[in-house]
């Protein structure tokens, strides 16, 4: 048993300090572990939702982000999965802010932190989802996908290149690999709701990319979800990731 324990420890320190980006970051400590990468776990902390197919630890060692959480998944695509979705392999850390019911104003802000050695395939890997209730499924995202960072719109669009009858807001993924970004996210969900997104970078305020619209935001309720959520697929890096300061 112990040997377990210590091998784990282990494993936890060694995923945890990846090889450090541009950025100058500052040096932290791991001080607890929600998920050890080796079931499907969920619970709550700090009036927040977390769900983690992967290593998930309180605290991590190398952030600008003040009160941060640690995300891992591993780069095998049968390990770590979410076995609500076995049918569809994919990987899942996130946090989510609590439900709302349709009409209701919301206004949250994080950050996050992407390190560039976690790679990008054809398939999606949201690290936002404005999500829906009713519809069990998200309605806007963040992704990050084939080099790039981009975002889908499942109500106008079918989560494809266009927003309706615009193009949806496209970057390189350069401009937040590396980079401490600060999240905000307003409106209300609902058949007359509206949603104000934006990511910028952290340290200089200069925006990497935005999307706001207004009318259908889903038939009910729902929820705003962060971190990294990723579709399985054959050659993907191990994700590494860094959240944390959420405020509403």
């Amino acid at each position: 048993m112990w040997s377990s324990l210590f091998k784990f420890a282990l494993l936890s320190t060694v995923l945890a300090a990846p090889a450090a980006d541009s950025d100058a970051l500052e040096r932290r400590l791991i001080t607890g572990t929600l998920n050890d990468g080796n079931a499907f776990v969920q619970g709550t902390i700090d009036g927040m939702t977390w769900q983690a197919s992967g290593v998930l630890e309180e605290g991590c060692t190398l952030s600008t982000i003040n009160d941060c959480y640690h995300m891992f998944l591993i780069s095998n695509t049968t390990e770590e999965l979410d076995t609500n979705h076995l049918s569809s392999p994919r990987q899942r850390d996130e946090f989510h802010f609590p439900q709302v019911d349709a009409g209701v104003e919301f206004s949250y802000t994080w950050k996050q932190y992407l390190y560039s050695s976690t790679g990008t395939g054809t398939t999606w890997f949201h690290l936002f989802q404005a999500f829906g209730v009713e519809e069990d499924s998200p309605l806007i995202t963040l992704d990050a996908e084939k080099d790039e960072l981009m975002i889908k719109d499942y109500v106008r669009g079918t989560g494809g290149p266009q927003c309706g009858d615009v193009t949806c807001p496209v970057t390189d993924l350069s401009n937040y690999h590396g980079t401490t970004t600060t999240h905000t996210a307003s409106g209300s969900f609902g058949p007359d709701g509206s949603l104000s997104y934006k990511v910028v970078n952290s340290a200089t305020g200069d925006e990497i990319i935005s999307y706001s619209v207004s009318g259908d935001m889903g038939a009910g309720a729902g929820y705003v979800k962060f971190g990294i959520y990723r579709l399985c697929w054959d050659g993907m890096t191990n994700a590494n990731a860094v959240v944390g300061d959420w405020a509403s």
